[in-house]
């Protein structure tokens, strides 16, 4: 193949969320066919699996179960990030002015993402806040950290369920060369245990800075 060919086909996958680079985890072969509880992302009324998550050499695919009929789509499309720039409107909701074609485009974004405002606004309000005294301003941060803290887990959340899906074991070799079944329960209860211990302090200082706990 050409290396024209191989660009278009690398830009192709990338779009699709299919490219190598997309792909962060590998899962071993289980033999167990049941969609894994901790891949379901929704579920219907009747508490069967509506979309969840599947792994097909290499490639994380969403799965969603229809009438009739399943959709997939990659689970990490650039696509969906290009989805969320466009829903970003044309100017601020607070003062009319363009959000995106200015020089401040870039900082726009990052705020309005953050408190869906431009730059400008977010300046003039924590001004305001400023001017409110310290004690308004300590607690306007610590609510800011905790929001930080918050969308940090949300995704965090995922990284570790990528790395718990990667140690993932059913089966070692034994000294004979035999497959033998290998128990992980106690590492994984670990695992999870110590993950929750650490996120549960962390939002839990943010929470209670206010009350001096």
């Amino acid at each position: 193949m050409s290396s024209k060919l191989q660009n278009i086909k690398a830009v192709k996958e990338m779009i699709d969320g299919t490219h190598k680079s997309q792909n962060k985890t590998q899962v071993g072969y289980t033999g167990n066919k049941k969609i894994a509880e901790e891949d379901i992302i929704e579920r219907f009324e009747n508490n069967k699996p509506k979309i969840w998550i599947e792994v097909k050499n290499g490639t994380r695919w969403e799965i969603e179960q229809h009438d009739g009929f399943r959709s997939k789509k990659p689970a990490n499309s650039v696509l969906d990030t290009i989805n969320e720039i466009l829903k970003v409107p044309a100017k601020c909701p607070k003062c009319n002015s363009s959000l995106k074609n200015v020089e401040e485009e870039r900082l726009n974004l990052k705020f309005w993402y953050q408190s869906k405002q431009c730059f400008s606004c977010h300046l003039s309000e924590e001004s305001i806040i400023r001017s409110k005294g310290k004690e308004a301003w300590s607690e306007y941060s610590r609510k800011k950290m905790l929001a930080n803290a918050e969308s940090w887990f949300k995704d965090t959340d995922k990284e570790v369920d990528l790395v718990r899906k990667s140690l993932k074991l059913q089966f070692v070799q034994n000294a004979d060369g035999e497959l033998a079944e290998y128990d992980q329960s106690a590492f994984f209860e670990k695992f999870d245990n110590d993950y929750k211990t650490f996120k549960k302090q962390i939002l839990k200082n943010l929470e209670g800075v206010e009350d001096g706990k």
